[in-house]
């Protein structure tokens, strides 16, 4: 019996996705090799995901994953052209340092023929992506969403780029951007799929320090640097005020004045229809052709506009006078100043390590609370940090790598040792909790897909004892340990 007959005998669906496909492609006017190049992408995710979906974790399943990249195929791209080597095209692609170009509003790719560059174009061309909406530094907005994208596109085409259906191997050097692949990869372990980003305030704004740090220096882009900069001032300007209170007054008042002032003026422009197209007359005689105001009507709604800015400063300086709020509103410029001083004076491995130790301190406190009743939980925090460490931030530098770590890592990789073997999950090697972490600290760095299937075998030579991990019954690696007086078992089957 088939395996299409027995899942059927338990009522079971079985999705064919490649059938699926070809139905799709029925309607498009793709060539052959686009067609052959879409299917063999989808048979190597189909292959590789269950592997990507165990060391990751924190995945969609690979029906939804799946279904998304047919809808956009469907949905979102009209044509796909494939680029011959040595032709104009793969030139004029080559010259960009570039693999591939999308136009979104024409639904057209147009790629070198390989299944993760296409796969790359094809998430690159839907914009459903949910953007971040809401921060409490709105200039942060574009350079944060740029790089949520950025890692979000990373981390879906990770299927192809790292698996191939029988092993993990981290191609560095086809990640777009390792700080936003960082980024991304960090908040998604911590916070899930579904959770919002900015859960954790702290980790979330070292994350966006370095999205904005990375955006000014990789996009050079001058206005923004220049914007950013006079922010800052502006607000290390404000925060010296707060100093001296009676000046902080004195310059809140002559503020309101001002607004005051300029509210009255408003008015009598709005009142009078003379005084009014005068203003339009005046306004577009400063501002060149771009940006002329182009009615008078349109006027109209840009000086209620301010004059509603004029209103509500007014009230906010109202409000600060207060002494709570007083009190409040200085420790917030000040969190901001330092925020801004961080972008500028900081580099971005610095920032990673700080954002690191936020991230383990936060997986700490979780897995402390694991308890008999979620015991399971414990299983999917292994994963997490194998996968965490595994998270490059150079062509052959992991997080694992970082020096600065290894008491932080020690630490949960300990705590989780403890709770593992207190909640029976593992079984118990020796009486000895250093020769304990020395030999299974090793589970955190393999790169055995299922870590349910590592076995250990302890042998003594000379005065030190080899350490064998297998996979199943398969040889992965071994090490070599100081041979102590504890008692250690010779074979292990790591989980009960």
């Amino acid at each position: 019996m088939n395996k299409n007959k027995i899942l059927a005998k338990f009522n079971l669906k079985i999705k064919d996705y490649n059938n699926e496909l070809e139905k799709i492609l029925e309607n498009k006017f793709f060539s052959y090799d686009v067609k052959n190049l879409l299917l063999s992408m989808l048979y190597k995710i189909e292959n590789a995901y269950s592997d990507y979906k165990t060391a990751k974790v924190e995945v969609v399943s690979k029906n939804e994953y799946i279904e998304n990249i047919l809808r956009i195929i469907q949905e979102k791209c009209l044509t796909i052209f494939l680029v011959k080597p040595g032709s104009k095209e793969a030139e004029e692609l080559e010259n960009s340092n570039i693999k591939y170009k999308i136009d979104k509003e024409n639904g057209e790719i147009i790629c070198f023929p390989n299944e993760l560059t296409l796969l790359t174009a094809i998430f690159k061309i839907d914009d459903s992506i949910e953007l971040i909406t809401e921060s409490q530094y709105e200039y942060a907005l574009v350079p944060l969403n740029m790089f949520i994208k950025e890692g979000r596109t990373d981390s879906l085409v990770e299927v192809l780029r790292d698996f191939n259906g029988w092993s993990w191997d981290i191609d560095t050097k086809r990640i777009r951007n390792l700080y936003s692949n960082f980024i991304y990869n960090s908040l998604l372990l911590l916070n899930g799929i579904n959770n919002s980003w900015d859960i954790y305030s702290e980790l979330y704004e070292k994350a966006t320090c370095v999205a904005m740090r990375e955006y000014i220096h990789r996009k050079a882009d001058k206005k923004f640097n220049a914007e950013i900069k006079k922010i800052k001032r502006i607000k290390e300007a404000r925060l010296n005020l707060f100093a001296n209170k009676y000046e902080f007054l004195n310059t809140l008042t002559d503020e309101k004045k001002k607004c005051t002032k300029k509210i009255n003026k408003i008015d009598r422009l709005l009142n009078n229809k003379d005084l009014l197209k005068k203003e339009y007359y005046a306004r577009n005689d400063k501002l060149p052709n771009k940006e002329k105001i182009f009615s008078i009507s349109y006027l109209v709604k840009i000086l209620e506009n301010e004059r509603q800015d004029c209103l509500e400063k007014i009230e906010e300086n109202n409000r600060i006078i207060l002494p709570k709020e007083f009190v409040k509103e200085k420790t917030k410029i000040e969190k901001e100043v330092k925020f801004l001083n961080s972008i500028f004076e900081e580099n971005s491995e610095s920032t990673i390590i700080e954002l690191s130790k936020l991230f383990l301190k936060s997986l700490t406190e979780k897995i402390e609370k694991i308890n008999e009743e979620n015991k399971s939980l414990l299983v999917k925090y292994m994963y997490k940090i194998r996968y965490f460490r595994y998270i490059p931030i150079e062509e052959n530098k992991y997080i694992r790598d970082l020096k600065e770590l290894n008491p932080k890592f020690r630490q949960i990789i300990k705590l989780i040792i403890k709770k593992a073997q207190e909640l029976r999950i593992w079984e118990k090697i020796t009486a000895n909790e250093e020769v304990t972490y020395q030999i299974l600290k090793e589970v955190f760095d393999t790169k055995i897909i299922k870590i349910e299937n590592i076995n250990i075998a302890c042998r003594e030579e000379n005065n030190n004892i080899i350490v064998e991990y297998y996979d199943d019954t398969i040889l992965e690696n071994s090490k070599k340990i100081k041979k102590t007086d504890d008692k250690i078992k010779k074979r292990i089957k790591l989980f009960f």
